[in-house]
């Protein structure tokens, strides 16, 4: 299985556009929050694209979840905006609640910072902002494979995606 994640698009829904169109093949989309109207017109101009989404703290009247656990390819994923755990700071809360949770991924955004770390027998990716990017400038996003071998996560960039294009 493959995941495309992103987070923090804010209405920057050219650059998502631009991102679906360019990535390649994916099994799921998922955005960790703060996207605007991105996921109305993703809803429209993708009807059929399986995704999975929470709210954002700038989605004030969203009617996403702001928590989501799911499993794809037997794994359990745990999604959240981030926000709610004072990722800003440290991220104790968030790995507490991913073990909680017994996730074997946790997949979060607020920080603009991407970010793929092992904790313990869990993963954390922060896929950085699609729109905003803090430290670089860099129009970030993940990249996942699940399979048998594992969970393979990495940190891509639109400027990558154009140099392969």
């Amino acid at each position: 299985m493959r995941l495309l994640v992103v987070s923090d698009t804010h209405g920057n829904y050219q650059l998502l556009h631009r991102l679906l169109q360019s990535a390649g093949a994916f099994d799921l989309f998922i955005h960790a929050g703060d996207s605007g109207n991105d996921l109305l017109q993703l809803e429209r101009d993708f009807p059929n694209l399986p995704r999975y989404a929470v709210a954002g703290n700038c989605d004030p009247f969203s009617r996403l979840p702001r928590e989501l656990l799911f499993q794809v390819g037997g794994r359990r994923i745990f999604l959240t905006h981030g926000d709610r755990y004072g990722v800003k700071y440290d991220l104790l809360r968030l790995v507490l609640q991913g073990k909680e949770n017994r996730a074997d991924l946790v997949i979060f955004g607020h920080t603009h910072l991407p970010l793929v770390e092992a904790s313990d027998e869990m993963l954390l990716l922060n896929p950085g902002s699609l729109s905003y990017s803090r430290g670089g400038g860099k129009h970030s996003y993940g990249w996942v494979e699940i399979g048998p071998g594992g969970i393979n996560a990495e940190i891509r960039t639109l400027e990558q995606e154009k140099e392969r294009g």
